[in-house]
């Protein structure tokens, strides 16, 4: 077990936990589907897409923190290089500059008085890119680790697993409906910028980054 990232080995017990634990969490949000193999080259005429293990020390060599990434390897064929289907946007840096000006200009009318504060909320959402869902009529199968246990199988996915190149437009789709079903308008410009006129909040999506601006009880309800 090697360090993606620097290349040094890593507990092997503590890389097998985690490797254990983020399969665990696929299966518990039902990422894939276990089925045979020759379905998948009946459907698709073709073998699963590989998968590896993108294994990381997120803490130090003293306290180390290991986590495990299970990635397809989801190869650019010829002939995909206008799909829009592929593209995820990400927000210009003025956009959160602008939110961090509007709470800064309102701190300043508070010292005045007669100002409710305006607070900045942020959110990093956790395995973002696995929320992506397939419909019923897409079929994408993946090789299977050996921490799967389950030779000669492969997974049929229903949502989309880190590497597939969907996965950040999924995600993107994913939570603009959940933003738009709280009343939450998307930016003509940037469509990662969103405002909602009823509770006066506003946001900037970059990834799985969430920055909100607004007051503490219209941003609990977002949170």
């Amino acid at each position: 077990y090697i360090d993606e990232k620097t290349g040094l080995e890593l507990n092997m017990d503590m890389a097998r936990a985690a490797r254990l634990e983020e399969m665990e969490f696929m299966r518990k949000i039902q990422l894939f589907e276990e089925v045979d193999e020759t379905e998948c080259y009946e459907r698709t005429g073709k073998a699963p897409v590989t998968t590896k293990w993108v294994d990381l020390n997120k803490g130090t060599v003293v306290a180390p923190d290991i986590r495990c990434r299970l990635v397809a390897r989801d190869f650019k064929p010829r002939g995909d290089k206008d799909r829009e289907d592929l593209f995820a946007a990400t927000p210009p840096l003025e956009c959160k500059k602008i939110l961090f000006k509007k709470a800064i200009m309102n701190q300043e009318q508070c010292r005045r008085g007669g100002h409710e504060r305006l607070k900045l909320m942020f959110i990093d959402v956790k395995k973002a890119h696995l929320n992506g869902v397939l419909k019923a009529d897409e079929y994408v199968y993946i090789e299977l680790p050996q921490e799967a246990q389950a030779e000669g199988r492969c997974g049929r996915l229903k949502r989309w697993l880190y590497g597939m190149r969907p996965a950040a437009s999924a995600w993107e789709a994913d939570y603009t409906e959940k933003l738009g079903q709280l009343g939450f308008r998307r930016g003509r410009a940037a469509p990662t910028v969103f405002y909602c006129k009823e509770l006066q909040v506003r946001g900037v999506v970059h990834g799985d980054d969430f920055t909100f601006l607004g007051y503490k009880k219209d941003l609990l309800v977002v949170e």
